[in-house]
């Protein structure tokens, strides 16, 4: 290894978490040593994307780390605030602040603007299990990142690279490896509290660390944290933007948050108001022109959903981790970890807090199973029908009480493991872990066939749902509980060394055999089952596999400078086949403090166990009806079908990495990667908006009138996808006598091009800066300045910025939705106690997320739920003390 590699990699290790693309390996605080003492600090590791120990400098993939002292100044709360901040993930995410959906509350994370199922998430470079509960329509299996530990996290290392040829399946757009604190002493306890500057959103969070023996000294060590956090729920009528529910002066906007189906009869497609003798709308109903809410003739009792619905869900949080290792003898050591996680979310559930009687809604037939029309008709007998005869109505029903919707999740792992060896060392672990969920939803679902014979009889009130007896609505009236779990087991066995000398220096050598299975069951709740839920959310699933794999590495010097690393997986699933990854990458340092990197490997995700299992979907959600009869390319809500496909092939996976390393000094860092993927038999579903302006009866389904009613989708090899795109990679360290010691990083991700398939066969299309099939915005960066003029006191500002986005179809007038950009500071001391307090004010400019007249958010919250939240300038103050 050269001298200057040396160096950098031991400013990385010593310094480098101090900035988004630098590694810290010890628990402490980040100390200022001399550059003799740093050179002799340096340990090589085993950095993500190889098994084989080098430096973070002399790797051949682009990894950016995120090191202890940048997690703690971030003020972020949880690992997935940390992780949807990095540039790499550039788009198409989903984040615990969606409340929509059978995830909600949990977050997964997505790079390079592909889906969750495509990044491989590791805890100290192990599996962990999924969530329970996919996302997006049962495609997304995900880990759960709010579920790892972040107090007890060491460093964060993201691997922007394909790596199946190591770590399997799952990692064609890279790896996240959480990484926890090793050889811990001390105690740590700390504690935040939070608050928005418009009020809502409350925060606390309390931790405690501790870890006794030193393990180079005492042969063994334990580390114990355990960590509780609390974030009340945010809606709609807290935010002042969203909170009249009223967006007509911005592009495109309407009465966006409001439902004109609070009480109105549908006369030839004309609306008109279910009013009682005196001309009043039953209570928490205001009487309204239609047109400004829907585009339809007419006036309706109609309701603003900005007083029940939700922005941002609540969550408690309560976690615990233990790691241990002891030494057996002089070569051998056992280790082991187990982590628990419980993990509570309640938001009010989705685009309808109250049960609605409208047209194009379904239910199971609890003989066939299959999926039928519920009418919306009140009969022609019902004292409460003006007209003479059977007349479609849509009404929605306070008294049948709230979705509110809470969901629970348990996930743990257990690891056991021992390890050794000289020359070689060898490692075998055997672990399980489970992800155990439960959402269960209070209110705001109908039985159909008592609600039908009360609406007939006229025993429940439409006029004044107060009169309704008791009884009456309790027979109508359902709750549900639905439960899922995902399970994680097996064993493993590696071993690395060098094999024998080349004149430039030793081969190194990994090689590595993997067991484990998996499992995923979800269920319906029993009100579907049976066939008396209208409009049920079908996510049902039941799939497991076992999964076989043998895997190799090579790191060889071809000359002094020039190494080039070889890696192979062989895959066997036993649901679907066997698959090859292979894997050629090298790293050229052309000069001193300049160095050529590149690497082409071969990668395959399988399919999951929801899309290629006898899973069912049936959803709710929205898209742009360019045939709308009332307003066209305005935004609809029809039932979404779609179901799983068991002769699904794996997505094949071709990735192409090559770039540049500059390191003039021991305190610059820089680094230009160009990266290009291509996926061939991608799998997932037509794209909705493309299925609608499509138009095929036999997927669209309209009622009499053209009005979407239901889209048809299906699990599908859709046949390629190509992306490509540049990382830049910054860092730089300054240091003066007098005015301290000042780091500044910027990591900054521009996407070239992302070319998809709109509809299965159909040519390329370019989504990159658009919302053609998810927001995809071009550019995305994270700058920020740290300074530390005394040994007490820091500094940090943070940039995050994320560029502007084309509409896919111009809606409103409106052809581009603006860029964002947040800054946020830091400020700590620490006190002679040795108690260290800061403050941290997220948002300082207050900044909304911009104004996307697709209106792709909740009860036409105008932005985009996945990318922003509404949280605002936001403030924390909190304390950490050490022992």
């Amino acid at each position: 290894m050269h001298k200057n590699s040396v160096a950098v990699a031991a400013l990385l290790s010593s310094l480098g978490a101090a900035s988004p693309g630098l590694a810290q390996t010890a628990a402490q605080p980040t100390v200022v040593v001399a550059p003799q003492a740093e050179e002799a600090q340096l340990d090589e590791v085993v950095v993500t994307g190889s098994n084989i120990r080098r430096s973070v400098a002399d790797s051949v993939n682009p990894v950016q780390v995120l090191g202890s002292e940048e997690l703690r100044t971030s003020g972020k709360a949880t690992i997935a605030e940390v992780l949807r901040s990095i540039s790499a993930s550039t788009g198409n995410t989903n984040n615990e602040t969606q409340n929509s959906g059978w995830a909600s509350g949990a977050a997964g994370i997505g790079l390079r603007g592909l889906s969750s199922a495509n990044t491989l998430v590791l805890l100290n470079g192990r599996r962990v299990a999924n969530y329970g509960f996919p996302s997006s329509g049962l495609s997304n299996t995900f880990v759960n990142v709010n579920a790892l530990p972040l107090v007890a996290v060491q460093r964060t290392e993201v691997l922007k690279d394909g790596a199946s040829a190591i770590y399997g399946s799952d990692a064609i757009t890279g790896v996240v490896n959480i990484i926890t604190r090793q050889n811990f002493q001390g105690f740590d306890f700390g504690a935040s509290a939070g608050t928005s500057d418009e009020g809502g959103l409350d925060t606390w969070r309390a931790y405690a660390v501790g870890g006794i023996g030193d393990y180079e000294a005492d042969g063994y060590n334990v580390l114990l944290s355990v960590e509780a956090y609390n974030r009340d729920r945010l809606d709609h009528n807290e935010r002042y933007r969203t909170a009249s529910g009223r967006y007509e002066t911005l592009p495109g906007g309407r009465w966006n948050g409001w439902s004109a189906r609070g009480a109105r009869f549908l006369v030839d497609g004309r609306s008109a108001p279910l009013v009682d003798a005196q001309g009043n709308c039953p209570e928490g109903m205001t009487l309204t022109a239609s047109a400004p809410i829907d585009g339809r003739a007419g006036d309706t009792c109609a309701v603003n959903l900005a007083d029940y619905s939700t922005l941002i869900p609540s969550t408690d949080r309560y976690q615990a981790y233990l790691h241990g290792r002891v030494r057996i003898n002089d070569d051998v050591e056992a280790f082991g970890e187990v982590l628990y996680s419980h993990i509570e979310g309640t938001s009010i559930f989705g685009s309808s807090p109250y049960f609605t009687l409208e047209g194009g809604r379904f239910a199971l037939n609890a003989t066939t199973g299959l999926a039928e029309l519920v009418s919306n008709n009140l009969p022609a007998n019902s004292p409460y029908n003006p007209y003479g005869r059977a007349i479609p109505i849509e009404y929605t029903f306070f008294d049948l009480g709230q979705s509110l919707k809470t969901n629970t999740s348990d996930a743990y792992r257990t690891l056991v493991g021992i390890r050794g060896g000289d020359r070689f060392e060898w490692e075998a672990t055997a672990f399980y872990g489970a992800s155990r969920e439960r959402e269960r939803v209070a209110g705001g679902f109908a039985n159909r066939f008592t609600l039908a014979a009360a609406l007939a009889d006229g025993t429940l009130n439409l006029h004044d749902p107060s009169s309704t007896p008791q009884a009456v609505l309790d027979g109508i009236r359902l709750s549900t509980l639905r439960p899922a779990e995902s399970v994680l087991y097996g064993a493993d066995f590696k071993i690395a060394g060098d094999l024998f000398n080349l004149p430039a220096g030793p081969i190194g050598f990994a090689a590595g055999v993997d067991l484990r299975h998996e499992s995923l069951e979800s269920r319906n709740p029993t009100a579907i089952t049976e066939g008396l839920q209208i409009r049920p959310a079908i996510a049902a699933i039941d799939g497991e596999r076992d999964v076989a794999a043998v895997y190799a590495e090579f790191n060889v010097p071809i000359i002094d400078g020039l190494d080039v690393q070889l890696a192979g997986r062989a895959d066997s699933y036993s649901d679907f086949g066997e698959a090859f990854s292979p894997k050629v990458g090298l790293r050229w340092e052309i000069l001193d403090g300049v160095a050529f990197r590149a690497s082409a490997a071969k990668g395959f995700r399988a399919p999951s166990l929801s899309e290629n299992s006898a899973s069912t979907n049936i959803s709710y959600g929205s898209v742009i009806d360019p045939y709308d009869p009332d307003i066209p390319n305005s935004s609809q809500n029809p039932t979404f079908f779609t179901i799983g496909n068991t002769a699904l092939e794996p997505e094949r996976t071709y990735s192409y990495n090559a770039g540049f390393v500059f390191t003039p000094t021991s305190d610059t860092v820089f680094s230009v990667d160009f990266y290009r993927l291509e996926l061939d038999n991608l799998i997932g579903t037509g794209n909705s908006a493309a299925i609608v302006r499509a138009n095929n009866p036999a997927n669209v389904i309209r009622d009499a009138r053209g009005k979407l009613q239901a889209v048809y989708n299906a699990y599908q090899n859709l046949t390629e996808l190509e992306t490509q795109g540049i990382d830049f990679d910054l860092s730089q360290r300054w240091r003066h006598s007098e005015l301290g010691e000042f780091v500044f990083s910027s990591v900054w991700s521009h996407v070239l091009d992302y070319k998809r398939q709109s509809v299965p066969g159909g040519p390329l299309v370019d989504w990159a800066g658009t919302n053609q099939g998810g927001v995809l915005p071009e550019t995305k960066g994270t700058t920020r300045i740290a300074w530390r003029p005394l040994e007490q006191f820091e500094a940090a500002a943070t940039w995050y910025h994320t560029s502007s986005y084309d509409q896919a179809t111009v809606v409103g007038g409106q052809s581009k939705v603006d860029a964002y950009n947040q800054f946020d500071i830091y400020l700590g001391y620490e006190l002679p106690v040795g108690t260290r307090i800061h403050v941290k004010v997220d948002n300082i400019f207050n900044e909304f997320p911009p104004h996307d007249a697709r209106f792709p958010g909740i009860n036409g919250a105008p932005y985009d739920f996945g990318q922003y939240d509404a949280r605002g300038r936001y403030f924390q103050v909190g304390f950490d003390h050490s022992f």
